[in-house]
């Protein structure tokens, strides 16, 4: 028991990290966290389509690179243990200001979404190997 309970959390703390670069900045995490060779995602913003392991760290690193006083909740999060697989379902809410620094204006962000996430073991670490949000 105690095993999986280190498991899940190792498992919370890559999903946390996927969302505290927001917060921190610290945009190399990213492509930590993400599986390199087979991973994809269904994101929340566009473009929705299904998105490879470049696509999505681009994006990704855009987003949090555009936002400041990015706040963020994780509710309901469930995690099951399938050996080496992981399946993470939760309530994401995050909340900061969307900057265009072209424009030098900004807009209020407050999204709450679905999150589904799968894991994969490899070696001892953790990695995303898929991702889909949904909004409400």
């Amino acid at each position: 028991m105690k095993n999986i309970m280190d498991e899940k959390g190792r498992i919370e703390k890559v999903i946390f990290n996927a969302f505290n670069v927001g917060k921190n900045k610290d945009i190399s995490i990213i492509r930590d966290i993400h599986m390199h060779n087979r991973f994809s995602k269904f994101s929340d913003v566009p473009p929705y389509n299904l998105q490879t392991y470049e696509d999505a760290c681009l994006y990704e690193e855009l987003y949090f690179a555009n936002i400041s006083d990015y706040e963020f909740d994780i509710e309901d999060l469930r995690i099951d243990i399938f050996n080496d697989i992981a399946l993470c379902t939760f309530i994401v809410v995050q909340r900061g200001v969307l900057v265009d620094n072209y424009n030098f204006t900004g807009s209020i962000m407050n999204t709450k979404s679905r999150v589904s996430m799968v894991l994969k073991k490899e070696g001892n670490e953790w990695l995303i190997l898929h991702e889909h949000l949904s909004r409400f």
